[in-house]
């Protein structure tokens, strides 16, 4: 798996973040969150996914996502983050996540976890679509835990796409059945 992997899956969008990322390998993924949003006028969801080891951005990459989230403000019904992981690292990455929750003026509520199935049970209110689909979180869990895993077993040169069963998505994502 490589970090700025993405998941979209009906008004979902999921991103995989290790802090690894440089401020450019944004671009595509705001790209994808453009499209998905016009294809979700109502609004669309983001769960941002900090795996085991996650490090801190540099500042350039904190100051160029706190725009982007900026930007996303009026698009996005919520803003979720889980933390994967235990120990000093992965308490620390919730403290500074909480401390921008309480500090932040967003339009949208955020929530931080350490549970993906805690997570979607709070997100699954914000899915105008997604809960028509279901309102059962474990398929979606199943779809991000099955994406996750091509991930892990498929190699993907950078710059390259990969193609889900819908569509062909930004850099590196993945596009799930609706």
């Amino acid at each position: 798996m490589k970090p700025g992997q993405f998941i979209q899956w009906q008004d979902l969008f999921v991103i995989v973040d290790d802090g690894t990322l440089e401020l450019e390998a944004y671009e595509p993924i705001e790209a994808a969150v453009e499209v998905l949003v016009k294809q979700c006028p109502q609004g669309i969801a983001c769960l941002c996914i900090l795996p085991q080891g996650t490090k801190p951005p540099p500042d350039d990459v904190k100051r160029g996502v706190k725009e982007l989230l900026t930007r996303w403000a009026s698009s996005l019904s919520c803003l979720t983050y889980v933390i994967e992981g235990t120990g000093f690292m992965a308490a620390a990455a919730r403290a500074a996540l909480v401390s921008m929750k309480i500090f932040a003026s967003r339009p949208y509520p955020i929530f931080v976890e350490t549970s993906l199935r805690v997570a979607l049970n709070k997100i699954l209110p914000y899915l105008p679509k997604g809960k028509v689909v279901t309102r059962d979180v474990s398929v979606i869990m199943k779809a991000i835990s099955d994406t996750r895993m091509i991930w892990a077993t498929t190699a993907t040169p950078p710059g390259s796409s990969q193609v889900g069963q819908v569509g062909q998505v930004g850099q590196v994502g993945q596009m799930l059945p609706k």
